[in-house]
């Protein structure tokens, strides 16, 4: 009976490691992603800029820039508006969930140790 308990024990565990496991690389997955869509955004912005400048010959190409320009500017902006919703969306249950999940397993290890 004890060695059957001990067996069930040692599976939880190794269980409720793996999904906190899971978890915390969910959850730098999701950080490092936010930042290269937050870079690429950025980045995206500014190969609009350099490519539209370089071309400029004349007023009417300065105005068609200051266009092209204002269009990007609004795009990238609506790109990390939607990025900063779904990370609403995601990050906080994800912290919530790998939360409760490393306070059921130190809260399970201090109940079990002998003081």
């Amino acid at each position: 009976m004890f060695v059957r308990q001990h067996q069930d024990n040692h599976s939880a565990q190794h269980a409720r490691k793996l999904i906190g496991y899971t978890l915390l690389g969910l959850l730098i997955a999701i950080v490092l992603l936010s930042f290269a869509a937050l870079l690429l955004i950025d980045l995206q912005h500014h190969m609009v800029d350099q490519t539209v400048v370089a071309a400029i010959r004349s007023r009417g190409d300065a105005e068609r820039l200051a266009t092209i320009l204002k269009i990007a500017s609004e795009a990238s902006e609506a790109d990390a508006n939607r990025l900063a919703v779904l990370l609403n969306i995601v990050f906080g249950p994800v912290v919530t969930l790998l939360g409760s999940v490393t306070g059921f397993y130190f809260g399970r290890s201090r109940a079990q140790s002998p003081d």
